[in-house]
């Protein structure tokens, strides 16, 4: 089915039928604009196979051991002690209003082909939500050394700036890699230096590993949830906490059924 704005708004409306729907958000023109990515995404979709993550090999990966490995990049079983700071695992890097109704939580790979491509798919449809819609990024970075640098780069960019200098540099990531391990086209320094932040700076924070907890808790999570893919969201009713799994690079109209379900559901129970 070929989205537009018109069938996204139609399905949205017709499904949401709790007394409350016509206040819970009015889509506007970034509706186009996910619809647009999301077609794209679709074209992509149809040359290249999903690489999808296996339970078993997630499992593995979760021995104590190579999980250090991965993301340390070190083959000690603990996290380096000469790093001079070590920031939380539970750090949020979220994409609009904290307060929003629904919240988009997307475990990526950097190094995920069609991560990249739906990447910017949940915040064209956050910033087309009038504050109602949130996103937040998780690492699951599986594709050896390029995944777990460009995860660490994306943390110390917002470790530098934000919320904001962390979308700014995962965007700049998917957009200079071309997936599967490859790595940037540019040192990641340049990549940094080329939307504004201290490449020289970030390149320190990568090699010191500040942000081991924070992408190791990432990774848990993962596979806490049984998540077999990337990209995998889930979304969230914030009012209930009631929330689905989608699995894959979700259209705009997926992600929307999604919320409309959980909105009935949720008046359905009260």
């Amino acid at each position: 089915m070929k989205l537009n704005s018109n069938t996204v708004l139609s399905i949205c409306l017709a499904t949401l039928t709790v007394a409350s729907a016509g206040a819970f958000f009015a889509l506007n023109k970034k509706v186009d604009e996910a619809a647009r990515l999301s077609e794209q995404t679709n074209r992509s979709f149809a040359k290249v196979k999903p690489w999808a993550l296996q339970r078993d090999a997630l499992d593995a990966v979760l021995e104590e051991a190579r999980l250090q490995s991965l993301i340390s990049g070190k083959e000690t079983s603990q996290p380096s002690k000469t790093t001079p700071q070590s920031y939380p695992g539970d750090i949020e890097r979220r994409y609009g209003d904290p307060k929003a109704q629904f919240t988009l939580i997307e475990y990526s790979d950097f190094e995920c082909p069609f991560c990249s491509q739906f990447f910017p798919v949940p915040k064209a449809l956050a910033d087309g939500s009038r504050g109602n819609i949130s996103v937040i990024f998780k690492h699951v970075p599986i594709h050896g050394e390029a995944s777990r640098k460009e995860a660490y780069a994306a943390e110390c960019a917002g470790a530098q700036g934000g919320n904001d200098a962390f979308y700014r540099m995962a965007g700049a990531i998917f957009s200079s890699t071309q997936a599967n391990g490859t790595g940037t086209n540019e040192p990641l320094s340049v990549v940094a230096d080329k939307i504004g932040l201290k490449g020289s700076d970030l390149s320190k924070c990568i090699d010191e590993s500040h942000f081991y907890n924070k992408i190791k808790a990432d990774f848990k999570e993962a596979i806490d949830l049984g998540i077999k893919e990337t990209p995998t969201t889930v979304v969230r009713y914030n009012p209930t906490n009631k929330q689905v799994v989608l699995s894959g690079a979700k259209t705009p109209e997926d992600i929307l059924k999604a919320m409309a379900n959980l909105v009935k559901s949720s008046g359905a129970s009260q």
